[in-house]
């Protein structure tokens, strides 16, 4: 699990309040590391999926938020 960056969460906030998709896009991914969402810290993930719902990809974040539920086995 990859340890929480908070600088990212500032970061992510901004750019998903300016409607920065491309930006919000790639830092999402930076934030969730080489694991993705699967092996994301919680506080990461929620905001990842905050930040994508917020600049209007819902079926992502709805998608990602799956992907983990399910790598976690519930």
């Amino acid at each position: 699990m990859m340890a929480p960056y908070p600088a990212h969460w500032f970061l992510l906030r901004g750019a998903s309040a300016r409607g920065r998709v491309g930006e919000t896009v790639l830092l999402s991914l930076v934030s969730l590391g080489d694991g993705g969402p699967a092996r994301a810290d919680p506080i990461v993930l929620h905001h990842v999926l905050k930040s994508l719902r917020n600049i209007g990809l819902d079926r992502e974040a709805r998608a990602m938020a799956l992907e983990a539920v399910v790598a976690a086995g519930l």
